[in-house]
């Protein structure tokens, strides 16, 4: 039994499909089939059931997935332990961030990282927050900033950073329109949506849900880009960073709505299972002291300049 087949296993479960776990994995589909088969031959027993619709773990399948992931948990334990043993860190981390580097001192980690752990590569990557939750439960990502919590799922450890500041936003020219606009008014207005899975979602529904209020939704979209972008453009509401929503409103493209005071927290997951391992513990450090130090404060930090979309 080698490791490379329990991690095909193990993406073939998450994936439910061999293409998308071969793509996962940077292997072609034939050698993740041929790990699935070999360890099928060596357990004794068959791991999935093969269907038009894909892959669906047998319940032999879904007992042994819990003893792979542990194995897998473990192996990578012990690489980390491993590379401390010269006396320093080395490795690479994958880490995901879910909106504006400028926003989430992304140079400033950089720099600290190298500074502490000089043989330690980060490989950042951009993405929303429920790609990254999803990503770092799967062991695709090491870590990343999320908005919310990890919520309920054990595997998932969530460490905050900082809460965040929101602030309602219309179009520029929509000013007359906001401004002395009750809750009610503000609902019944055209709004520009973000998904179920995008914290923003359910933190909105609760704070017009809490007056028996709902949202008049006419786009979604979830991407930040897309959102900031219809917004400026007049197609409705939505809601931002208040740094941000202050600083396109010095601009003159977003009015604010000041009819409302809510927050999120920043958070850092990261998998439960290896918040003990060094390269972990040494990425932790040096997020938590990049935000403890003195620099600006969540409701401060923004862009160094304006955003290059919009910048006059």
């Amino acid at each position: 039994m080698e490791l490379h087949q329990l991690r095909s296993f193990v993406a073939i479960a998450e994936e439910e499909n061999m293409t998308r776990a071969a793509e996962r994995l940077f292997l072609s589909q034939s050698a993740v089939s041929g790990h699935l088969r070999a360890l099928e031959e060596e357990l004794g027993v068959p791991l999935f059931l093969r269907t038009a619709k894909g892959m669906t773990l047998t319940p032999e399948g879904q007992r042994l997935l819990i003893r792979a992931r542990s194995i897998l948990d473990s192996a990578n334990a012990l690489l980390s332990e491993a590379r401390t043993l010269g006396g320093s860190l080395h490795g690479t981390l994958k880490i995901g961030f879910n909106t504006d580097p400028a926003f989430l001192r992304v140079a400033l980690l950089s720099t600290r990282m190298r500074q502490h752990h000089p043989e330690v590569e980060l490989n950042l990557v951009q993405a929303m927050t429920f790609e990254v939750l999803d990503a770092v439960a799967k062991g695709t990502m090491d870590g990343g900033f999320v908005y919310g919590t990890t919520g309920a799922n054990p595997a998932l450890t969530g460490h905050e950073l900082a809460r965040v500041p929101l602030s309602i936003v219309a179009p520029a020219r929509w000013r007359t329109r906001i401004d002395g606009a009750d809750m009610r008014g503000i609902a019944e207005m055209p709004w520009v949506w973000v998904p179920p899975a995008c914290p923003f979602h359910s933190l909105l529904n609760s704070h017009f849900a809490a007056q028996g209020l709902t949202l008049r939704r006419v786009v979604e979209t979830d991407h930040e880009d897309i959102l900031r972008a219809l917004v400026i453009a007049g197609e409705g509401l939505s809601v931002l960073r208040r740094c941000e929503a202050e600083e396109l409103e010095r601009l003159g493209h977003v009015a604010v709505w000041r009819g409302a005071e809510m927050d999120i927290p920043l958070t850092f997951a990261c998998k439960t299972a290896r918040s003990d391992e060094p390269l972990m513990q040494a990425i932790l450090s040096v997020v938590q002291a990049v935000w403890a130090d003195s620099a600006p404060a969540a409701d401060e930090a923004c862009w160094t300049h304006a955003p290059p979309h919009y910048r006059q």
